[in-house]
């Protein structure tokens, strides 16, 4: 029976290997061949080779150049870096107020934020257009091409789910602890920041990171409410295959190597990360 069980456990052993193998290469796959595209010349990938005949490090050096590379980079940095704090505060607060006080349009509050979620994005993007623009016509301000315009306009996605996120956190901290802490004299502002903050870290983390990866990878509303000055760095990759336009050739070779090159903070703040998010994931899967 022991034997039987051996082989069994080795047989589903060998096919969870050979499942973990198919997909590392199905992901590495495509980050491998936009590795070599970075180090094929232009004219190469646009004549459909697939090995290079010569290496073109020079691809990371000429980015810089044909478009605003750094700049756009920074622009998406700020942008998202904002987007994820401010919708993080936002939503501790919301979270703290809904599961610990009971008033009048709390149940409808809480719909609503599921049906934001529900509303697809390219069906704003022309209404929050017009609208921007009238405000600017009526208060003579100028909206398109700010930052806090497109900040906060990623906040309203970006909240609905950081607020439920945030809230199947803090459901599950005790009451009690609180009550306890009020009992020694904390104040509930003191409460908030000794109490609720330091366990709901890890949640706080994973909505940071998720807010920030919205405003980080979004090309719809960026290409709309931005300007060359303010535009994020998934807009700017646009302008290596602009050239196509008047007939010239894509810089393929460049547009690889600034998109791995543009993912390196998301790499940084997951390796920052990686242990709030793993934990923030784990316990909002098994708590929420």
């Amino acid at each position: 029976m022991s034997d039987s069980l051996a082989r069994q456990r080795s047989y589903w052993n060998k096919v969870r290997f050979v499942g973990i193998v198919i997909f590392a290469i199905a992901i590495l796959l495509p980050l491998a061949y936009v590795v070599l595209v970075s180090l094929t010349p232009d004219t190469e990938v646009s004549g459909g080779t697939i090995l290079p005949t010569h290496i073109a490090w020079n691809n990371y050096a000429m980015m810089w150049n044909t478009v605003h590379l750094a700049r756009d980079i920074v622009n998406s940095v700020i942008i998202a870096g904002l987007t994820g704090l401010c919708s993080t505060v936002v939503a501790l607060g919301a979270a703290y107020v809904v599961s610990r006080f009971r008033f009048k349009g709390r149940k409808p509050f809480m719909f609503s934020l599921i049906s934001m979620q529900t509303i697809p994005q390219v069906m704003i993007l022309l209404p929050l257009f017009v609208i921007i623009v009238i405000i600017q016509n009526v208060l003579n301000v100028h909206l398109v091409g700010q930052y806090y315009t497109i900040i906060i306009t990623y906040m309203t996605f970006a909240l609905p789910f950081a607020c439920w996120l945030l809230l199947s956190y803090m459901v599950n901290i005790p009451v009690e602890l609180e009550e306890a802490a009020q009992m020694d004299g904390c104040t509930r502002s003191k409460v908030v920041y000794h109490v609720v903050l330091p366990l709901i870290l890890p949640g706080l983390v994973v909505t940071f990171v998720f807010s920030f990866l919205l405003g980080w990878s979004d090309v719809l509303f960026a290409s709309v409410l931005t300007t060359p000055a303010t535009q994020t760095v998934a807009v700017g990759l646009q302008a290596y295959m602009s050239s196509s336009d008047a007939g010239g050739a894509v810089y393929w070779g460049q547009l690889m190597a600034a998109s791995l090159t543009s993912g390196i903070p998301i790499v940084v703040i997951f390796l920052f990360f990686q242990k709030y998010i793993i934990g923030g994931l784990a316990n909002g899967a098994v708590k929420g």
